[in-house]
């Protein structure tokens, strides 16, 4: 269910979620780094951080690394004395803070991999300044494949416009500020079991249901060629008739699976409260038939066409379709 029906002639099955945004579609992933700039510093706050950094001394630096290690470890060269000098060549874990603040680029940003991409070139330029000139310099493509292949997904979508992509509710809230929004929802009722909370869970697996006319999630797909076989006739239908399959490459942390939406809405069933039991009970049914191989996936955010990384001709599309 990956297409807007307005958008598709000759149809009559539903296809969710619209944007408004124009998308590039001449956008190649390795023109992402050079499209973007150093971002400016959100706050105070951040920019003390950066000044902190810049003031350090690299022996300062080392002397953190050293202390730091466990009592095991061992480098390449001796222990220095007591109040001797530590050499140049002691190690500086530059990897290490280039990797973290990729990884915060990721999971507290919801960077898109142009700007997780540039936040690895000013955290190799700054940790470059602090290492001893003998240190080799940082590979920056194995740090963001590392963090690239660790907290994003590829995920497919059947559209008949580039701009098919915007949920039909809530469609300007961004997918980081609902990821925030979740965490101080369960923070403010302690520790939960579910993983999300029981409203969004429902509108979740209700979405997987079919019923997309007030959700605030867009439907993809890890394998789109699973589609064109679904048991769900709407599912073919869409794979059979949109005119683009899109690649989006997305942070986790945004992606909702069935697995995950079954889980949550089991752990937070109130069985004592009986205007929504049963409720609940059919919507568990439903989503335990679906077949695991359909692969859908659910993005909560209205900024999907962000992490768009490629577009295609839909190769399903059946002959003579429009």
């Amino acid at each position: 269910m990956n297409v807007d029906p307005r958008n598709a002639p000759d149809t009559r099955f539903e296809l969710q979620d619209v944007l408004q945004q124009p998308h590039r579609t001449d956008r190649q992933p390795n023109e992402l780094s050079a499209q973007t700039s150093t971002p400016a510093s959100g706050s105070e706050e951040q920019a003390s951080f950066e000044q902190q950094l810049d003031d350090l001394d690299p022996d300062e630096l080392n002397s953190v690394y050293l202390t730091s290690l466990p009592a095991n470890c061992t480098t390449a060269t001796s222990s220095p004395a007591p109040h001797e000098r530590v050499p140049e060549t002691s190690p500086y874990p530059a990897t290490s803070f280039v990797n973290a603040r990729a990884q915060l680029a990721a999971t507290l940003t919801g960077a898109t991999l142009a700007a997780l991409r540039n936040e690895i070139d000013v955290a190799a330029h700054q940790s470059a300044r602090w290492s001893p000139a003998t240190s080799a310099p940082v590979d920056r493509d194995l740090v963001f494949d590392d963090v690239a292949g660790s907290s994003y997904v590829t995920l497919r979508r059947f559209q008949n416009q580039d701009n098919d992509c915007k949920p039909r509710a809530e469609e300007n809230t961004r997918a980081i500020s609902h990821i925030r929004n979740t965490a101080r929802d369960h923070s403010s009722v302690g520790d939960p079991l579910e993983r999300y909370t029981m409203d969004r869970a429902r509108q979740a697996g209700w979405h997987m249901r079919g019923k997309t006319a007030d959700s605030p999630f867009v439907s993809l797909v890890e394998d789109p060629s699973k589609r064109i076989v679904s048991r769900d006739h709407w599912a073919r239908a869409i794979a059979n008739n949109a005119n683009t399959l899109h690649t989006y490459t997305v942070p986790t942390s945004a992606v909702w699976t069935p697995d995950d939406v079954l889980s949550s809405i089991g752990l937070g069933m109130n069985a004592e409260d009986q205007d929504t039991i049963d409720g609940d009970v059919d919507l568990m049914c439903s989503l335990g038939r679906t077949p695991t191989r359909e692969t859908e996936r659910l993005f909560l955010g209205g900024n999907l066409d962000d992490y768009r990384t490629g577009s295609e001709a839909n190769p399903y599309k059946r002959d003579g379709a429009d």
